[in-house]
């Protein structure tokens, strides 16, 4: 069932109590139905449906973060996989330029394209989908297919895709994945082998500087900053992890029989959302706590949803 996260609180209880008296008893009050208060978690999840096989995309959905009011969002394109602006008003996707480059577009939360960034260079492929804390730029995955010395971590402006500025620059053979800005002025990404292998998360100055190691491990998602900057989420081997910025674990989340993937925060820091699957590549969205528990399943169908991102509620 697709409203499965609520809080139950209980309002009252009812009782019934039996007088005695000596001409004649008093009648049983009847007993009162009391309705339980179910509180939804604010904001809005951004999901995508995948299909493992072809690796295609069948689309890309908004909901309420108990499943509830979902709804189909246009893409500009082929690609899914889009990111929530701060703000709550704009979403970041990958599309396939004129020119067969992969470029990024931007669009308002019901599909409409608001624009497409233009690519400030003649050969790289620019990918943007990270906003900055305050909106004003975007982290893109960029590479280019004649150069590869070109590959890795760039930034633009959100406006326009102008003032392209290089971030990291990994060493020959390794890729860098974008994964979030804190909000203290720090960049995490993975840095990894092949087009989607696993890799150490590291830590860089958000205006540039050396990379530093945060987690020496097989990590399978670039990592998503805690709102209040001191922790991060990511997922290793099938299972969530949440660190501090030392490294060290703070949780660890696995479900036997389950891969756990595509971790994201919510906007308020209580909870968490990622991806579940069971018995084969077809995942649905869950939320919870950031420990583990109180998981609350989001969706449940046959597809395969992922690229879970969770973003403010501006109604």
């Amino acid at each position: 069932m697709k409203n499965n996260l609520f809080r139950i609180t209980l309002l009252g209880i009812a009782m019934t109590m039996i007088l005695a008296a000596c001409a004649s008893p008093t009648p049983t009050p009847a007993l009162v139905a009391v309705q339980p208060t179910i509180t939804v978690a604010s904001g809005r999840l951004l999901f995508s449906r995948f299909i493992e096989a072809t690796h295609t995309f069948t689309g890309m959905f908004v909901s309420q973060t108990n499943g509830s009011d979902e709804i189909t969002i246009p893409l500009p394109g082929s690609e899914g996989g889009g990111r929530w602006s701060r703000s709550g008003t704009q979403i970041a996707v990958m599309r396939v330029l004129a020119d067969k480059r992969i470029g990024t577009a931007i669009i308002a939360p019901d599909g409409t394209v608001l624009r497409v960034l233009e690519i400030p260079d003649v050969t790289l492929n620019v990918s943007c989908t990270v906003w900055s804390r305050d909106d004003t730029r975007l982290a893109c995955e960029a590479w280019d297919d004649i150069d590869s010395s070109r590959n890795g971590i760039y930034t633009v402006r959100a406006s326009d895709g102008g003032d392209l500025q290089r971030l990291t620059t990994p060493p020959a053979g390794k890729h860098d994945l974008p994964g979030d800005y804190s909000s203290a002025g720090q960049f995490v990404f993975k840095r990894h082998s092949g087009d989607e292998g696993p890799g150490p998360l590291m830590l860089v100055d958000a205006n540039g500087g050396e990379p530093q190691l945060l987690y020496d491990g097989p990590m399978e998602d670039p990592g998503r900053f805690s709102p209040d900057g001191l922790s991060v989420v990511t997922s290793t081997n099938g299972s969530l992890e949440v660190t501090n910025l030392d490294g060290k674990v703070l949780h660890e989340i696995a479900i036997a029989g389950s891969y756990l993937f595509g971790p994201v925060w919510s906007p308020d820091g209580t909870r968490i959302a990622f991806s579940l699957g069971t018995g084969g590549p077809f995942a649905d969205i869950y939320t919870s706590l950031p420990d583990g528990t109180d998981r609350q399943q989001v969706t449940q169908t046959a597809d395969n949803e992922i690229g879970v991102d969770w973003g403010v509620d501006i109604r």
